[in-house]
């Protein structure tokens, strides 16, 4: 049925059900519901429902529904939902949406990337609303973006918001950038 230890496990681990640890989990890790640790994954995990731990999730990380941590998820993280955690970096795609406070990378979402107050996205950004409310360092691909800033950055889509812009400048067609 599952998996699991009270303080760590490594090696090869499947559960019908799932895998989880108080601790951490590591290794090759395969719950059917879901793979999870109280404080790190890291390795191969593939949950049906979900994979997350309570610190970082790190490595190749694949959800059914979603991918999550409560610190920082890093590697390459795909699923059917949603992905996210205060610092993600790496590839990060998701069918609905990838957030959190610190982006770096690559993120590809079906319906958002959200970006969370004061928050910074360092890499590439695609989803057909991108909404960073804080700074954007890279470039961001939609229908539509948003940003609050940009430093060394573009917005390419049909409407691009750039809420520090110039008046004028601050929602513009096809693309926008900084023009303070």
């Amino acid at each position: 049925m599952g998996v699991g230890a009270g303080e760590d496990i490594s090696g090869f681990n499947f559960g019908g059900l799932g895998v989880g640890a108080g601790g951490s989990v590591a290794g090759i890790n395969l719950g059917g519901l879901g793979v999870g640790a109280g404080e790190n994954v890291l390795g191969i995990n593939i949950g049906g429902l979900g994979v997350g731990a309570g610190k970082n999730v790190t490595g190749i990380n694949i959800g059914g529904l979603g991918v999550g941590a409560g610190e920082r998820l890093a590697g390459i993280s795909i699923s059917g939902i949603g992905a996210g955690a205060e610092s993600v970096a790496g590839l990060a795609i998701a069918g609905i949406g990838v957030g959190g406070r610190r982006l770096s990378g690559v993120f590809a979402a079906g319906a958002v990337i959200k970006l969370v107050d004061d928050g910074r996205l360092r890499g590439v950004a695609v989803s057909p609303f991108n909404q960073l409310k804080g700074t954007l360092t890279g470039l961001s691909i939609g229908i539509v973006n948003y940003a609050r800033r940009i430093e060394k950055g573009i917005q390419l889509g049909l409407v691009n918001i750039v809420r520090e812009n110039k008046p004028g400048l601050r929602v513009l067609p096809l693309f926008n950038t900084d023009f303070r």
